[in-house]
């Protein structure tokens, strides 16, 4: 049974990672590293704090990271060591001739499960309880995590499979630290999470109309803003 997942896994893998075109390659290489969501992730922490103040804020902050330490540790540190299943483009691996492999990146030894997928899908899980009346927020995390798994297995790295465990690890990291933060909220400040501010006005300077929109909005469009930068700068550096 698990020589069969493992071919299904691969002939998956294989057809996913062959839609490639040099135009992309850099835009998923700069989609799937961690520090250009930095502005995404400072929107969310200012709609946090805006919408409950600045104590829930650093509460859900450090929940944020207790998540993603937790997802990730037990990707890193518990299984693979255990599983230690390759990387497709690791060049100990049978197949890694056929991986569409961008600019040498081959990733570490190990890739199941995926570090990105449960870091992702942790963070995507957390906060969209924290948002949970807000169904574009939601929807946006969520996007942003399979855009992140996706480019795991363009580059190469990652098989669906590694994806699959991955998120399953870090929706449920992203509800047990909820939980515990959830409490700890209750706890600190004497009442749930409660917010009497939705929106947000933004001024575009003297004579300009304030331009008002959802929390939600901001953040879905500081996503999409990242996304849209991130492949100009891909098409800018391949064709010029």
């Amino acid at each position: 049974m698990i020589e069969f997942l493992s071919q299904i896994d691969t002939q998956v893998f294989l057809f996913f990672n062959s839609f490639h075109t040099p135009a992309l390659d850099q835009f998923m290489m700069l989609l799937s590293h961690r520090m250009v969501w930095v502005p995404m992730y400072v929107m969310i922490f200012a709609m946090v704090v805006h919408r409950y103040g600045l104590p829930a804020g650093i509460i859900v902050a450090l929940g944020v990271a207790l998540t993603v330490t937790l997802a990730d540790q037990t990707c890193a540190t518990l299984i693979r060591p255990f599983v230690q299943r390759l990387r497709p483009a690791n060049p100990d691996n049978p197949i890694s001739d056929l991986v569409h492999i961008v600019w040498g990146y081959r990733g570490g030894s190990y890739g199941f499960p995926s570090c990105h997928a449960a870091n992702t899908f942790a963070v995507a899980t957390y906060l969209s309880y924290v948002f949970r009346h807000r169904r574009l927020a939601v929807v946006s995390l969520f996007a942003w995590a399979a855009f992140n798994c996706y480019s795991r297995v363009y580059l190469g790295v990652h098989y669906p499979g590694d994806i699959l465990v991955g998120a399953v690890i870090g929706v449920f990291m992203g509800y047990i630290v909820h939980r515990i933060t959830n409490l700890a909220v209750i706890w600190i400040l004497r009442h749930p999470l409660k917010s009497n501010r939705d929106r947000v006005h933004i001024s575009f300077g003297s004579g300009m109309p304030e331009l008002h929109m959802s929390n939600e909005s901001l953040i879905c469009a500081t996503g999409v803003l990242t996304t849209t930068v991130l492949l100009f700068i891909s098409l800018f550096a391949y064709f010029v």
